[in-house]
């Protein structure tokens, strides 16, 4: 267990997401949409968030040369807490050497690799799978009440080029993942866990006991990649959030995900790279769609409302308003970049509205402004039951365009093409 800086309660838990790079060469245009992502994420300045997340598949194939990108590309932004874990491009020929060379020059002094005793796939028919000792990449961080979960899908896998490859946790990696996910509800801290794919994904055993042990044990939150576009899905307890790759050439705008949770919820939208900031995240109240609790309010009718501002500039004016109503103005929670206002909620309100202006807005246009929208729970709320398929895209939320979600599925793992 790693404890990390936290920026504490002067804002919700933040994270920013940056899908599937597949790096090849060098200036490559997803080559280049990185570096931008890269340095518009600098910008913000350090207090902004707590982490940004790479979801593996790093390198298209898995070669020393696109891991020469990536490294210089990290080392151009030094200040970035960057953390992230493998995917199945990591291990494209069946081996993960260059992988592991990466991550011990650059990360292996923020997140070390284990070594484990795993089986690998046997040599050919009748011939007994034999063990050896592998490297994995699991690790947990707490970021005030939030324990982040940090899970390897790809190295205990018997994947080969051309034939795919089973995505596998291990049975070292697994007890740890459910020591981990049920010490974090004893603790009463919120879990989120970030990983390559849905669980659903992985070998069958596997499939049904990890997304089990989240429907059980109430994990709030999973982040992947993998699937190359942005999708979310919510069983009533999790939410499952995938980004779009970097190098996605079906999705629209290139850019990155904002994920936060704040007592406990979700909030979550995609920011293209082609918007001039600032950006606006909602996260409190929860959205009716993402929620596990019902709306709550105080005694005479007011509740909270906190929104999470990313640019380069602090906003001249943050406010908020319910449906069509008379906006409020948001005040600056301490130095960093949430924002909160109390709002009176009344029977039959259903929108609330958050809108950041940027001191260089000119007073027209759809740059330097920015607003979320949110369709607020209702104060009564229904508990779920367990899922035909949990762990998995079966409760797909679709299109959710205000969010940056298309709802087609569009890419080389799902509804889309081969690119």
């Amino acid at each position: 267990m790693t404890t990390l800086p936290s920026h504490g309660s002067s804002r919700p838990f933040v994270f920013l997401h940056v899908g599937d790079q597949h790096l090849t060469v060098r200036d490559a245009p997803h080559h280049r949409d990185l570096i931008a992502i890269l340095d518009q994420i600098a910008s913000f300045g350090r207090d902004a968030f707590d982490f940004v997340y790479l979801p593996g598949d790093i390198a298209e194939n898995g070669a020393a040369g696109e891991y020469t990108l990536i490294e210089q590309a990290l080392r151009g932004q030094p200040s970035l807490p960057i953390l992230l874990i493998p995917g199945d491009h990591d291990r494209q020929y069946g081996a993960m050497e260059d992988f592991a060379r990466f991550h011990e020059a650059v990360m292996a002094g923020r997140h070390p690799s284990v070594a484990n005793d795993l089986l690998q796939p046997p040599a050919g028919p009748g011939v007994d799978p034999q063990r050896a000792s592998i490297r994995q990449y699991y690790y947990a961080a707490d970021y005030g009440d939030v324990r982040c979960l940090f899970v390897d899908m790809i190295s205990a896998g018997f994947g080969q080029k051309g034939k795919g490859l089973d995505f596998r946790i291990g049975p070292t990696q697994m007890d740890w993942l459910s020591e981990e996910v049920v010490r974090a509800r004893s603790e009463g801290k919120t879990c989120a866990v970030f990983m390559h794919a849905y669980p659903d994904d992985l070998e069958k055993k596997e499939a049904a006991e990890v997304a089990g042990l989240f429907w059980s044990q109430g994990v709030r939150l999973v982040e992947m990649g993998h699937t190359h576009y942005n999708e979310l899905a919510h069983d009533g307890r999790t939410t499952y959030a995938a980004a779009r790759s970097v190098g996605q050439n079906e999705d629209g705008s290139v850019g990155y995900a904002v994920g936060a949770i704040d007592a406990g919820e979700v909030s979550w939208r995609f920011r293209p790279l082609d918007r001039v900031g600032p950006f606006v995240l909602i996260t409190s109240p929860a959205d009716r769609r993402l929620a596990t609790h019902g709306l709550r309010g105080d005694e005479a009718g007011r509740i909270t409302v906190r929104a999470v501002v990313l640019s380069d500039e602090a906003p001249s004016l943050c406010r908020c308003r319910v449906d069509d109503g008379a906006w409020q103005r948001m005040e600056r929670i301490a130095d960093g970049p949430a924002y909160m206002a109390s709002v009176a909620w009344t029977y039959g309100a259903r929108r609330l509205t958050v809108e950041a202006i940027d001191p260089r807005w000119p007073g027209y246009g759809p740059d330097y402004i920015d607003r979320d929208v949110i369709e607020p729970a209702s104060s009564v709320f229904v508990g779920p039951m367990r899922p035909d398929r949990p762990g998995s895209d079966a409760c797909s939320l679709g299109a959710w365009l205000e969010k940056g979600v298309r709802g087609d599925q569009l890419g080389p793992n799902r509804a889309g093409r081969e690119w």
